[in-house]
């Protein structure tokens, strides 16, 4: 079974500092970016998303596409912490969840449910890491004859 990710995204916003600050001015903007963001990376692992923000759904704003695999909601009238824990309670596949958030009780209670968990911290470092290309892996590996070459133009061979 695919993973389900359930990210609350203010916690997530609030760790990446360009959206951050976008947030203080222009909530809607930094919502998509992040969407954004988040949808590429479900892309890529195969995986399945729902985003949790606090309060109620804009009137307008630009929300996924219908083709990709992410869910935004909004937890009005309840807190996204309360909407998470809700989520993984009504959840038939408890161990296909991976729930991110900076919320140590939500953590908690992920882990003795059996999800996996990642701090928004982490996951902010999922966002922006390198794409894991495994052709560029076996062009950098060397062979022994290319090590001693290497060794040998650096002066560092045995002798």
């Amino acid at each position: 079974m695919l993973p389900h990710y359930i990210i609350d995204g203010y916690n997530l916003l609030h760790e990446i500092p360009s959206l951050k600050k976008l947030l203080s001015h222009d909530a809607a903007a930094a919502r998509e970016q992040l969407i954004d963001m988040i949808a590429r990376l479900t892309m890529k692992k195969k995986s399945r998303c729902t985003i949790v923000f606090d309060g109620a759904k804009p009137h307008a704003g630009n929300f996924p596409a219908s083709n990709t695999p992410i869910h935004v909601a909004y937890s009005f009238p309840i807190s996204a912490d309360e909407k998470i824990r809700e989520m993984i309670e009504k959840s038939k596949s408890r161990t296909s969840l991976v729930i991110v958030t900076s919320d140590h009780e939500i953590l908690n209670f992920a882990r003795v449910c059996s999800c996996t968990t990642h701090t928004s911290k982490y996951f902010r470092q999922l966002l922006f890491e390198e794409p894991d290309n495994g052709e560029e892996k076996e062009q950098m590996s060397l062979s022994k004859e290319q090590v001693k070459e290497w060794l040998k133009i650096f002066g560092e061979e045995k002798r």
